[in-house]
């Protein structure tokens, strides 16, 4: 059973990039450069949610590392292939230059990123720079799928060392390389196994409501902070999944067991980050002030929500809305920018271009989960089932044979 609180906020994150992507690409103009930080946020929620989830689902049906692969590739690499082919559409379409062919395959085979700071490789196509993330998740998976054997858990310790020891190495290497692509993977994989061992160590932890939604809170002021240049900055979000652990633990809505986080342990730090805030000024003051008391209103919400009379109702709309989202959340992510690009460079009245855009891409969303994922879905397993069929013949002629082997020496 799908956890749905999970799948509510994953779902959530991803309708709120594209609404993001709605407003920064508007036809008047984006908003202000520190929403950039929003859609980013969002993003390395998403990161951490994929290693819980893929810890929840491989511990309850293990798998060996080759099917995990081609388990992960199936639910991917289609809608990917969607998600480009409207990309070149759209920029048929706005008559946009096409990217050379070096380009063009490296966004099909999923090593693109971000042509501004990153880069390594090739640039991420204009029309759909979502794409960036699917190289550090498939390379996530790749990375897990190697750990899958008798010694997993060591395995995982072992690849979280070198993906902390990699985030030094992704400030001093400056090269856009091979090399650096795969030390920026491992870097920000440290935020995916931040998830993963969420869900590991389950049992020996809890956080309740107040120290859920006070971390929540705290996430918008970590994320907005500048240790470096780069705007993908892994060690910045590092530690803004550290302070996310609490609230996806209380999304898991598990039994409490073990050591209680208290909230008196999560004051402090947050204090810490304040201060910090305040002092190096890498935001405006009002900003900075503004953030800072959004834990305290974060669990002022909290906390009426629990108490309010349509509780009961709050919750079973998060249920279901949460198994609507949660569902649609990829396809969702990897073909709305294609559809938002093309309508922002179409269409100049800004209303006009928002109740366009928004349908239009539900519909497309709609069709690829429920109408293209199935049908590829249903094409595999009957290719699989033809392959075992040839197999269990052969094991049923076998056992044909044996039989009056047997018999004889009865």
């Amino acid at each position: 059973m799908k956890k749905l609180y999970l799948e509510f906020f994953r779902g959530t994150a991803s309708v709120f990039i594209f609404g993001w992507h709605i407003a920064f690409y508007a036809p008047t103009g984006h908003p202000t450069q520190l929403t950039a930080y929003w859609g980013m946020d969002a993003l390395m929620i998403f990161f951490m949610l994929s290693g819980i989830v893929i810890n929840l689902t491989e511990s309850r049906k293990p798998k060996p590392a080759i099917a995990f692969l081609k388990n992960r590739f199936i639910r991917i690499y289609p809608l990917f292939i969607a998600g480009m082919l409207l990309a070149f559409f759209a920029l048929f379409v706005t008559h946009r230059p096409f990217p050379s062919v070096k380009t063009s395959v490296g966004n099909f085979f999923m090593v693109s990123t971000m042509g501004d700071y990153m880069g390594y490789i090739v640039p991420s196509i204009q029309s759909n720079l979502a794409v960036w993330t699917l190289s550090f998740e498939m390379g996530f998976y790749v990375l897990f799928a190697l750990t899958i054997g008798r010694n997993q858990k060591r395995a995982v310790f072992y690849w979280f060392l070198i993906a902390l020891a990699s985030i030094p190495l992704y400030f001093l290497k400056v090269e856009k390389d091979v090399f650096f692509h795969i030390i920026a993977i491992l870097a920000f994989s440290s935020i995916w196994l931040v998830g993963y061992y969420i869900y590991e160590y389950r049992s020996y932890f809890y956080a309740d409501r107040n120290a859920a939604f006070f971390c929540l809170g705290i996430l918008p002021l970590i994320s907005r902070m500048h240790f470096i240049d780069n705007f993908y900055d892994p060690f910045k979000y590092f530690i803004l999944s550290l302070f996310a652990i609490p609230f996806l633990w209380y999304c898991l809505q598990l039994p409490q067991s073990g050591y209680k986080l208290k909230l008196i342990y999560l004051v402090i730090p947050h204090l810490a980050i304040v201060i910090c805030a305040l002092t190096i000024r890498y935001l405006p003051l009002k900003n900075a002030l503004a953030y800072s008391t959004l834990p305290y209103v974060y669990m002022g919400i909290g906390y009426l929500l629990h108490i309010s009379k349509f509780k009961q109702r709050i919750i079973e709309l998060i249920n279901k809305s949460g198994a609507v989202l949660g569902k649609h959340s990829y396809a969702l992510y990897i073909t709305h920018f294609p559809i938002v690009f093309m309508f922002s460079l179409l269409i100049h009245n800004v209303m006009l271009y928002v109740l366009i855009t928004i349908p239009v891409v539900a519909v497309v969303t709609y069709l690829l989960e429920n109408q293209v994922q199935p049908t590829i879905m249903r094409l595999f397993d009957k290719r699989q089932a033809g392959k075992t069929q040839p197999e269990r013949l052969k094991a049923e002629t076998t056992a044909a044979k044996i039989m009056p082997m047997r018999m004889e020496n009865i």
